[in-house]
């Protein structure tokens, strides 16, 4: 994501890189940030010092860890510094630290910055409304083998979607099936993963019934579909005042 959202910056034509932070003790160190992520040297130097990069910039993203986010958030808030958070497998005690920041800075957080995930989330929504328990629920998300949080944060998210829209609770989920199982509840929404190969992410959401199937279905093939979404927020956030924003605010959707 770092090398994607370096690619897009390049491109753009509102915003530039000021910064490029890897994690302490990286082997690529040092190099030019431009050269790491496959283009023209661009003089920024991948480093390891956050509270620099924070001072030379007027918004942070970050795609980084779990383990790593509190650091980002904490850097943000002492400099006041507005952030996009695109990190997925946060807990609720990790959002809940994201919610308590938007008090003092603005934030966009989303667990998808791509611009089709978030019309398939309005997409879902509206299918849910109209379909309700007339339909069964399933979604599956297929993510390359290295992906480490299940299911994908894209996919919880889509979780929610359905339980606002056909007013659900998380009793009515189930994650994967095993072994002898009774006849499906009315009000099931069964969460399925895959993790394999390299697919960069593919989500879908079924709704059947005995006489029909509709399927809304996003696959990225490039990560430059997050990181396009991720600039766009951070070009989005210069200038706002404090609160937590989400895509369809950046989208205006």
């Amino acid at each position: 994501m770092g090398k994607a959202i370096i690619q897009v910056l390049s491109l753009s034509k509102k915003s530039e890189l000021s910064a490029a932070v890897v994690r302490e003790g990286a082997v690529y160190t040092g190099f030019d940030s431009g050269n790491h992520a496959g283009i023209k040297e661009t003089g920024i130097l991948l480093s390891p010092d956050l509270q620099k990069a924070c001072e030379n910039s007027d918004v942070l993203i970050d795609f980084s860890t779990h383990t790593g986010f509190e650091s980002i958030l904490n850097m943000a808030l002492t400099n006041k510094k507005p952030l996009v958070i695109g990190t997925t497998g946060l807990t609720d005690a990790d959002k809940a630290l994201i919610q308590s920041a938007a008090n003092s800075i603005p934030i966009v957080f989303s667990p998808n910055m791509s611009v089709g995930v978030n019309l398939l989330f309005k997409l879902t929504e509206i299918a849910a409304k109209v379909l309700d328990e007339d339909f069964d629920v399933e979604v599956l998300d297929i993510h390359h083998r290295h992906k480490k949080d299940a299911p994908s944060g894209t996919a919880m998210y889509l979780k929610e979607v359905l339980l606002n829209a056909t007013k659900r609770s998380e009793e009515n989920v189930i994650y994967g099936r095993h072994g002898m199982y009774s006849e499906r509840d009315q009000k099931e929404i069964a969460m399925h993963t895959m993790r394999a190969g390299e697919v960069v992410g593919e989500h879908t959401v079924y709704f059947l019934s005995s006489e029909e199937r509709i399927e809304i279905t996003h696959k990225a093939q490039d990560r430059k579909t997050f990181a396009t979404g991720a600039v766009k927020a951070a070009e989005f956030l210069h200038g706002k005042s404090k609160g937590l924003y989400n895509m369809f605010d950046v989208l205006g959707i």
